[in-house]
């Protein structure tokens, strides 16, 4: 699997498409239990030190829960379609994520997921896009903030 996030920096912020099937409840640490609707959803997060590790290891469905973003992707139902990045020196996740938030056609459907440590008043660093795979969109977000320090990178999700 590493190869296929060679191209990802190796700090800064991540934004991870995800693709939710029909499902029953998912437990999300804390903030208790929510039904996700179907659809493409995109979760923007930061590591300032080994980017690509962590996205390998929210990739794996095997592993210890820490985020919440964990309890979500431990589902038979949820998957990662592509990941987008940004090299920054700068933990530059919040004003990313507003960028996504900021995409028309967007809800946040589970208030304070991955926002537990925000200091910038985001509502919640995963963000639905219904049906709509929103790629492009974050893409073109992304180019917005970062100009040409932007990779993607296709996910091939692993149970390992």
């Amino acid at each position: 699997m590493t190869s296929i996030f060679r191209i990802l920096p190796a700090g800064g912020v991540y934004t991870l498409i995800i693709l939710v099937e029909p499902s029953d409840d998912i437990a999300v640490s804390k903030l208790g239990w929510f039904t996700f609707q179907k659809g493409y959803y995109a979760y923007t997060g930061s590591a300032m030190n080994n980017l690509r590790k962590r996205v390998e290891r929210h990739i794996r469905k095997t592993k210890i829960k820490h985020w919440h973003i964990d309890f979500l992707l431990d589902s038979d139902c949820v998957n990662v379609e592509s990941v987008i990045a940004s090299g920054s020196k700068h933990n530059d996740e919040c004003r990313t994520n507003m960028a996504i938030m900021a995409i028309g056609g967007t809800s946040t459907l589970v208030p304070g997921f991955g926002a537990s440590d925000c200091k910038q008043g985001c509502k919640s660093h995963l963000t639905y896009f219904g049906d709509r795979n929103p790629e492009k969109e974050i893409l073109n977000a992304y180019r917005t903030l970062f100009k040409f320090n932007v990779a993607l990178a296709a996910a091939q999700a692993s149970g390992t």
